[in-house]
């Protein structure tokens, strides 16, 4: 949405897809039992830095870094000054903490990104991507979700990101070349194993409240659909690794169901297909790294 208001027509699927966070797995919360697991190996802020690099767009940034001392007004300005020159993007936000959406209860802890097209004395203005247009929220009841205190995943508090330039237009074959070797690289650094340790969970103990809040409302969906985009702009470069992202994107849809029926033995022999396919996957990314 914010791209768009500049004047860059880029497709919302394609920025997605070029986000990279479909692939691997990671434990953001360690439990013998009930581990709380993603479908990612990356921070989706640095993702968004790294879309923009990609893309050739010149940017603003802000963040604050763990360990900084917050001074809201000063956040507020930096916020105002980027409004200035169009849309900002804002997040990770704890989803949680957005209480426009109704399913929010269920979605603390879960990341989120929004464009904001203005800023008064009180309120806050923005477009939520989960359909949720021309919200209106008070500044002080936001700073709780941008705040993002239950998201480790992330590299710093209060992002936002403005100013879009365009200053080179990187043909496809660049694009594609630069997102190849961030997806080496995001296997390289990151957690390893992690599927078929938490299909064994599964199979044990099921799932508590906390692991189905963010599998039945979230993550099983999201990781159907990011394997699909994904899928889908690597078709013109890469035959293969399309097919089992487009495969990726079919298991994680048939686990979304077997979630809903609470049925663990399933939901376990798909998380082992998931994982075979993305070690599969993950050795093909590591591969063209080295060819």
């Amino acid at each position: 949405m914010a791209l768009e208001a500049y004047g860059y027509d880029l497709r919302a699927e394609y920025l997605e897809a070029l986000m990279l966070m479909g692939n691997g797995a990671s434990i953001v919360k360690e439990d013998e039992e009930h581990p709380l697991v993603f479908f990612d190996n990356g921070m989706p802020d640095l993702s968004i830095s790294h879309v923009l690099e990609v893309l050739g767009f010149d940017y603003e940034e802000y963040y604050l870094r763990e360990g900084q001392a917050v001074d809201l007004d000063l956040i507020r300005r930096k916020l105002k000054a980027l409004l200035a020159n169009g849309p900002v993007v804002l997040g990770p936000l704890d989803m949680g903490h957005l209480t426009y959406n109704p399913n929010h209860t269920h979605l603390y802890g879960v990341d989120h990104f929004v464009s904001v097209y203005d800023l008064d004395d009180d309120y806050l203005y923005l477009h939520d991507p989960a359909g949720f247009a021309c919200m209106k929220i008070q500044f002080e009841d936001f700073l709780p979700a941008w705040q993002a205190q239950a998201i480790d995943y992330k590299r710093g508090a209060y992002s936002m990101w403005g100013n879009f330039k365009r200053v080179a237009n990187p043909d496809a074959s660049a694009i594609y070349l630069a997102t190849s070797q961030i997806m080496a690289q995001r296997y390289m650094q990151g957690q390893e194993g992690v599927l078929p340790l938490y299909a064994a969970a599964v199979a044990k103990y099921g799932l508590n409240d906390e692991q189905k809040q963010l599998h039945q409302y979230f993550s099983f969906k999201l990781a159907a659909v990011r394997n699909l985009y994904l899928s889908r702009f690597l078709a013109e470069h890469d035959s293969l690794r399309s097919k089992i992202k487009e495969d990726l994107a079919s298991l994680f849809g048939q686990a979304h169901l077997s979630c809903l029926k609470e049925d663990y033995e399933d939901l376990s022999r798909l998380l082992l297909e998931i994982a075979e396919l993305d070690d599969r996957f993950r050795a093909l990314c590591l591969e063209a790294r080295d060819s």
